[in-house]
């Protein structure tokens, strides 16, 4: 593997491993503490999270995508499949952010922007949580143990 493959290749991993931690983190930390606020508490919180993390978080999901995209074509090692098998495990990631996550997000900034509750705050947090999260934590871990098992072979 040449120098540049593996500056590829740790950007690809660093990356993944920043969506999956905060994603770890959240489904770790975040649900059950999320569970013990008052709903206007959580509304309020999450919406502010998301307020900031919907507008940075997307250059890392961009660049592991765009690290595995690059190592798929112009890999010439028999690993080139493992580089596939990560892409075809974010891409999931990011639709089903974008199908899940992303419209309750919205309705969470809003709802802490303009200081108002959701009527169904309850809910959100475990529908977000729940719904999204738990899949999306799959995808991201099976495509960074497969870019990790590449580095290591």
């Amino acid at each position: 593997m040449n120098h540049w493959m593996w500056l590829v290749s740790l950007v690809g991993i660093l990356s993944t491993a920043v969506v999956c931690g905060t994603d770890m983190f959240f489904l770790t930390i975040g649900r059950p503490a999320l569970r013990l606020a008052s709903p206007s508490a959580g509304t309020e919180v999450m919406g502010f999270f998301h307020m900031f993390a919907d507008a940075r978080m997307p250059i890392w999901g961009v660049s592991a995508i765009l690290s595995n995209f690059l190592l798929v074509m112009f890999s010439r090692s028999e690993q080139r499949w493992f580089y596939f098998a990560s892409l075809l495990m974010l891409i999931p990631f990011v639709v089903i952010y974008g199908r899940l996550s992303k419209p309750i997000n919205r309705l969470q900034t809003e709802a802490a922007r303009t200081g108002r509750s959701l009527n169904n705050a309850g809910a959100v947090p475990g529908d977000w949580l729940g719904s999204g999260k738990v899949v999306r934590a799959h995808f991201l871990r099976l495509g960074k143990i497969v870019t990790e098992s590449i580095i290591t072979s």
